[in-house]
């Protein structure tokens, strides 16, 4: 921790906005692509949150006040809608789930499949940090899953053709003619619901099943198109050690309240949870949201409880998302 302390003193202390710089830290420190292919994938994941793990620790302690900043909207260059507007003809590709840490997988495809990358940085997930609400922040679109964006009338008439992917071996002929497309795919979100995500190991599962979902999207957009791959939102990995230490009793009225999960909206008559690594936020469905800061394991009843991958909460790993555009 005192590595990490005295690393990021400086940007932890500016009186200006902390995130570009924590995330300029995220992507070429934490998870440097010079780092891939990793020899010991799961060592790679460990030590990654390791890191990350630390420096959360330090800003649930004196610098919360950090995680407020995930309320304002990305900088217009990093939204989704303006760069599927602006940059025609283009083609976007979401990867539901995919978090920095993948990265450096998508830099080395990109290179094996013959693209420059034009830009790489990180965008940001939306407030609360499920899909739809992405989805309704970013697109216009109110209560919209993925798998129903095709037949979105709102997006056909903004020249936009969009295509779901259930899953990582789904092809789809895309369309030529649109000057944007959008497509969408449940990978590697879906996987996250599987049992194998109870183990560091399902890291390295994912690395090999992102080269058979980049072939079949990002490889098959028309040619000469901008492409922007991106995601929703991502993960944060609780091995073990990788949450904040805290006595039981801290735990208990956030377990109670949340459920297990890690956002909530409160219903009438609730009172505001006063917890250090809860944050009070914008309304969600005109009710305000709690979503707990940092990494604070919540374990729900049954088989979910055993999953280190888990998502929902207000930490860097699930907030900041990748942003990265090829021609």
């Amino acid at each position: 921790m005192a590595r990490v302390l005295e690393r990021l003193f400086p940007t932890l202390t500016s009186p200006t906005l902390r995130l570009p710089a924590i995330g300029g830290w995220l992507l070429n420190e934490v998870w440097e692509a010079k780092n891939y292919p990793h020899p010991d994938p799961a060592a790679f994941l460990r030590s990654g949150e390791e890191k990350v793990n630390d420096l959360e620790g330090v800003l649930c302690a004196s610098a919360w006040r950090l995680y407020d900043e995930f309320q304002a909207p990305p900088d217009d260059n990093r939204n989704l809608l303006n760069f599927l507007t602006d940059q025609r003809p283009c083609a976007t590709v979401v990867f539901d789930g995919l978090s920095l840490r993948e990265v450096p997988a998508i830099l080395h495809l990109a290179k094996e499949s013959g693209f420059t990358v034009r830009e790489m940085g990180f965008s940001q997930s939306a407030i609360p940090s499920e899909t739809v609400d992405f989805i309704e922040e970013r697109l216009g679109l109110t209560g919209t899953s993925p798998v129903q964006l095709p037949g979105r009338q709102a997006l056909k008439e903004k020249g936009i053709a969009a295509y779901y992917y259930p899953h990582p071996n789904h092809r789809e002929h895309l369309d030529a003619v649109p000057p944007a497309l959008l497509i969408w795919s449940a990978f590697p979100d879906v996987t996250y619901k599987d049992s194998g995500a109870r183990f560091p190991e399902h890291f390295a599962q994912l690395d090999q099943t992102l080269k058979t979902a980049w072939t079949n999207t990002v490889q098959q957009v028309p040619k000469n198109r901008r492409i922007l791959v991106t995601s929703d939102h991502g993960y944060v990995f609780f091995g073990h050690g990788l949450s904040f230490p805290r006595q039981n009793v801290e735990l208990v009225e956030i377990t109670r309240r949340f459920a297990g999960q890690r956002f909530c909206g409160m219903g009438a008559g609730e009172g505001l949870l006063e917890h250090p690594d809860v944050a009070v936020l914008s309304n969600y469905a005109g009710k305000p949201v709690m979503m707990i800061r940092g990494r604070v394991q919540t374990h729900v009843p049954g088989e979910q409880a055993n999953r280190l991958y888990k998502h929902g909460g207000l930490s860097l790993m699930e907030m900041l998302t990748p942003w990265i555009v090829l021609e």
